[in-house]
């Protein structure tokens, strides 16, 4: 059982409530191009861009959407599509790797949904410095992430989540702000 309260899925995916993906696309200025989630799982993030008028596309390991996305490896996806942005919730074990190969395709930003702890460890300091992390948007409320393929509904979240926003040409420190309360907006 992971700190979230949930079973660990075997592919690490979780599935990230809509509300999440309504905030930043709020938080954050408007998406030009084409925006890939190349972990799309059941299309979750893909569905609200869309919804916003965001030209989106997903891609999985696995047939998690009944067809609706190509299958294909993350990097595959991105070398394929060569979005202009990405935006997902990676699996957080491959989360690195996964940043670095996107900034190494988009001509934009990167925005990846991780707990609020990604910014932490002796590690991971390394490479954040020179990384163009320009905002960090902080889930004012808890995520729920219900592991994805099952029927468990969602719980209250006790893991702190933040979208991490990397920006192609941004210099200097990150800008930290809130998610708008989205339930709360006209």
């Amino acid at each position: 059982m992971r700190a979230s309260g949930y079973d660990r899925h075997a592919d690490d995916w979780y599935v990230e409530p809509a509300w999440c993906v309504d905030a930043l696309v709020k938080a954050e200025r408007p998406f030009i191009g084409a925006v890939l989630d190349p972990c799309c799982g059941g299309g979750n993030i893909v569905t609200r861009l869309r919804a916003h008028g965001v030209h989106a596309q997903g891609a999985d390991i696995r047939d998690r959407a009944a067809g609706q996305f190509p299958v294909m490896g993350y990097a595959q996806s991105l070398f394929d599509a060569r979005p202009d942005s990405v935006v997902s919730n990676p699996p957080y074990g491959l989360a690195q790797d996964f940043i670095d190969s996107c900034l190494t395709t988009t001509t934009d930003r990167v925005c990846v949904l991780l707990r609020l702890a990604f910014l932490e460890g002796q590690k991971r300091s390394a490479s954040w410095k020179g990384a163009p992390l320009a905002r960090v948007w902080v889930c004012g409320k808890r995520v729920s992430m219900p592991p994805g393929g099952t029927d468990i509904p969602a719980k209250g979240g006790s893991i702190a989540y933040a979208w991490f926003v990397f920006e192609r040409g941004h210099t200097g420190s990150p800008v930290l702000g809130w998610l708008p309360d989205v339930e709360k907006m006209p």
